[in-house]
Order: structure tokens, then sequence, then C-alpha cells
């Protein structure tokens, strides 16, 4: 299993939050949930990563894919982030 730091990048002065969760993957396309969210998809439909803007304000986790995994590499990141499923 990947280090969480490795799947885990925060920039706290631009206030984005991105959970790999494909390492390695290339990203192909990238689609918009909304804002704030947006999905990496790699060029066989596979999810790359999760990218959250604005994260201290929270991480909203509804109805993203993998919302369970990346809720788990988030709390072990040690992150003081909060994140609403």
């Amino acid at each position: 299993m990947a280090n969480p730091s490795d799947s885990i990048q925060y920039d706290s002065e631009a206030d984005v939050l991105y959970v790999r969760l494909a390492p390695g993957g290339a990203v192909a396309r990238t689609v918009e949930l909304d804002v704030a969210r947006l999905i990496d998809y790699s060029a066989d439909g596979a999810v790359v990563g999760l990218e959250f803007l604005d994260a201290s304000d929270g991480i909203d986790l509804t109805d993203v894919t993998f919302a369970h995994r990346a809720e788990q590499l988030i709390g072990e990141s040690g992150l003081d982030l909060p994140v609403f499923a």
C-alpha cells in the first residue's frame, strides 16, 4: 500500500487538496463536479485523483467516486481539514 503522504498533496497557500488514488496514473481528462470538486481520469476511464478547492472550508465527499478511500487517506494524512460525506 502506498504511503498516505504520497497520496495526499495540500497546498495551504492555494487552499487546494489533491487525493491521488492511482499513483503513477496519467491524467487524460478532468471532470468538474462543481466549482470546488474535480475528478481526474486516465485514458482508460479509471479515476486517477480528486481535487478539492477551498479545502479549508471542508472536503465534500458527497457523490464523489471512491469517497471512502479518499476519506481514509485524508484522515491518515494528519491534515486538520473537515470532511463531509
